[in-house]
């Protein structure tokens, strides 16, 4: 089992005193729960995981966060080790690392909104959204509903006590053996972006330096970029770099080479530059730029 998880919020205070939620999904049955909280501090955040899913379904093999302040808490890292669980973190500011959940919850704020007015509150439709949720086809699924994946079974909804014309199982067992089956030859499917003409700046292979995009919000004149800063490991998708006082893994759609100009030895070229002139004083006096571009003094200055 491998469990993504994530927080969102904050939301419109309910009376219960509720404005964040916690949301949980599987990566292959895409059974999803949410957890309404008062707070994000990582004590609660770590009860919601242990209430809301490992005491409901046993303790997943992997769970998916981003870098949270709550996720990487001493709090809920002890947590992870004593259940066994190993956990596993995205990169700053890349979302699409977690999209499992990420994408769920345009789905959820969808639903919310359709079913919201003024008089009721998110936290009273969430229940009745949750069931939808949980009950609805998907299409990169051969239209399995994630309940009938968990269950065995698609769910009666209340539409159907006033319809009976509905599908019936003749052999429940059979049926049973059968979705089993399908369950067990199920892999998440990657996305292919082999066909996508994604710009990749081609220096990012070889650089030594590279500029940082600053995805948080800026203050107006503010460099869209930060750095440079040093390259200590790279891959196909993320790059290991030194930044001002820690280590981060950032994903390579953030980044752009740095080209960093070599530092002259003024000692070395002060004492060419006097030899040179000792066999011919005549020439005039040549001075380089920290940049390398060399600068030519007037005559009359030469002697100077």
């Amino acid at each position: 089992m491998h469990l993504h998880v994530d927080l969102i919020g904050p939301l419109p205070v309910t009376e219960q005193g509720y404005r964040y939620c916690v949301t949980m999904i599987d990566r292959r049955t895409r059974w999803p729960e949410i957890y309404p909280v008062t707070d994000m501090t990582a004590e609660t955040v770590a009860r919601a995981v242990y209430e809301g899913w490992i005491c409901r379904f046993g303790c997943p093999v992997k769970i998916t966060t981003d870098q949270g302040r709550q996720f990487e808490s001493e709090l809920f890292t002890d947590l992870m080790k004593i259940l066994g669980i190993c956990k596993t973190r995205t990169s700053p500011y890349h979302p699409q690392a977690n999209g499992k959940i990420e994408r769920w919850h345009r789905s959820l704020k969808t639903a919310l909104m359709a079913r919201l007015n003024d008089n009721v509150s998110w936290f009273t439709e969430l229940p009745t959204v949750m069931l939808g949720l949980r009950a609805a086809c998907q299409a990169d699924s051969d239209f399995i509903s994630a309940a009938e994946f968990t269950l065995g079974h698609c769910l009666r909804l209340p539409g159907e006590f006033y319809n009976d014309n509905y599908t019936k199982i003749d052999n429940p067992q059979a049926y049973i053996i059968r979705l089993r089956d399908i369950v067990s030859k199920i892999k998440p499917k990657s996305r292919d972006f082999s066909n996508k003409n994604m710009f990749v700046h081609a220096d990012l292979s070889s650089c030594s330096h590279v500029f940082l995009r600053i995805d948080a919000v800026r203050k107006p004149l503010v460099p869209p970029y930060c750095g440079p800063y040093k390259v200590l490991e790279r891959n196909k998708k993320n790059f290991k770099i030194a930044m001002d006082n820690r280590i981060s893994y950032v994903s390579i759609d953030r980044l752009k080479p740095a080209y960093i100009l070599e530092e002259f030895d003024n000692d070395e070229k002060n004492k060419n530059l006097n030899q040179h002139q000792h066999f011919n004083v005549n020439l005039p006096l040549i001075k380089t730029t920290r940049g390398g571009r060399s600068v030519r003094q007037p005559v009359r200055f030469a002697n100077v």
